[in-house]
């Protein structure tokens, strides 16, 4: 499975595989096979070249690991994190403002508000499709519908502002 390690600012691709308890990792660095132990949740023995390490990680897709005691912050990207990064869409938790902007080009099928409608914040506004799934575009915050940009039937490309709350 492809992913992106980030390390100290730097980043790297890799594809990694599993074997039983080893772990195959390819990036343009080279190839490199892991034996990788747990030893305890979160904490792994893993030998590479040799060489034994301890490997802690704080939890599941954590921004820190621990190796042999000393801690390294990470970032950790997925396939589908890298192709909607590719897409523009860098984060589910960006700054909550009251303008809602489409992430990726699609087709509007459904609203559900209209002007003067009251919304809580993550309430449903409207259906999206695009890359072939229905997309659920949620109220950012909670206030008052001000402004509705789009119709539905509308295709939209990314960055069209949509909705405005306020």
């Amino acid at each position: 499975m492809k992913y992106e390690i980030g390390i100290n600012g730097n980043s790297l691709q890799l594809d990694i595989q599993r074997q039983d308890n080893l772990v195959v990792i390819h990036s343009e660095l080279g190839k490199s096979v892991l034996d990788v132990v747990p030893l305890q949740e979160n904490v792994y023995s893993v030998i590479m070249n040799n060489h034994s390490f301890v490997v802690a990680v704080e939890s599941d897709m954590s921004q820190r690991v621990v190796v042999n005691g000393t801690p390294f912050d990470i970032s950790l990207l997925d396939a589908i994190h890298l192709h909607l990064r590719d897409l523009g869409w860098e984060s589910a938790s960006e700054t909550r403002t009251g303008q809602v902007v489409t992430q990726i080009p699609g087709l509007i099928t459904q609203i559900f508000h209209q002007v003067g409608d009251e919304v809580d914040q993550d309430e449903p506004l409207l259906l999206m499709e695009a890359m072939k799934m229905e997309n659920e575009i949620k109220a950012p915050m909670s206030g008052v519908i001000q402004r509705v940009h789009v119709k539905q039937g509308q295709t939209v490309e990314k960055g069209t502002m949509i909705v405005e709350i306020g």
